[in-house]
């Protein structure tokens, strides 16, 4: 059997958000992935310190994490990309002049320019607790991607088109990353890394910030809670998360 590199989203992938949890045929199906000898990261636009324990718990020792700008392989940070702190600032300010608070994101921690009920109602469909508000956050730390809470996002991503990327979300903001920041970035860097190279990638996800994703892979694989959108960009489409989809695809693609 040919080992891979084998990557996976967090929310609506590995995880059903609005139950928080892991369907038991999941764990199953990464463990036998391991057994097998593939290499198991996950790929997320979460931050490092928002992948909760329950995926830790998971056999993975390889985070690539705030959509690729920031990757931790066995414990050690071997890439991190960072928005520039001017460009933070105007992002700041241009956003606070449409009266919307922006969530900055390090790897340690986040925070909030300023709240809104729309940044909470936000927080509560990803089952994310609402962090504080810190206004100078990006004094303190790296910011690796920051988050936009209003799905009228296009005239701020147009603004900054020559810095950052605006991803959209399913219908209610986007996460705001480097010009050059992106999943398949991150994941052409770890396997840069590899000293062992894979002979195959695989990715599994469900959102737009998976599309580049699904596209670089060998073989993507799209949720079947996706939308019609990102399963274009995939090889093979699975079943829904809550209809045992990553073991399905596993099975069908000899994955195990």
């Amino acid at each position: 059997m040919t080992t891979s590199l084998i990557l996976f989203d967090i929310d609506g992938t590995l995880l059903q958000s609005e139950k928080n949890l892991i369907p038991a045929s999941t764990v199953e199906a990464l463990q036998k992935l391991k057994e097998a000898g593939h290499e198991l990261a996950i790929a997320t636009g979460r931050a490092l310190f928002l992948v909760d324990e329950q995926i830790r718990a998971l056999p993975f020792d390889t985070f690539v994490t705030a959509n690729g700008q920031h990757i931790m392989h066995q414990g050690e940070v071997i890439y991190e990309n960072a928005i520039p702190k001017a460009v933070i600032e105007r992002l700041i300010e241009k956003s606070h002049t449409r009266q919307q608070g922006i969530g900055l994101l390090s790897a340690t921690r986040s925070g909030l320019t300023k709240y809104t009920d729309e940044l909470a109602k936000s927080f509560n469909r990803v089952s994310i607790p609402i962090p504080e508000v810190i206004e100078d956050i990006h004094e303190q730390e790296a910011i690796l991607q920051a988050w936009y809470f209003s799905a009228d996002f296009q005239p701020l991503a147009e603004e900054f088109k020559e810095e950052l990327r605006f991803v959209p979300w399913l219908d209610f903001g986007a996460d705001i990353v480097p010009l050059n920041g992106s999943k398949a970035e991150g994941i052409k860097q770890l396997v840069n890394h590899l000293k062992e190279k894979p002979k195959r990638v695989i990715a599994f996800g469900d959102g737009y910030n998976d599309i580049e994703m699904l596209q670089l892979a060998d073989i993507g694989v799209a949720m079947g809670n996706a939308s019609d959108e990102v399963k274009a960009h995939a090889d093979f489409v699975t079943k829904r998360i809550d209809e045992d989809g990553i073991y399905y695809a596993c099975e069908q693609l000899g994955l195990f």
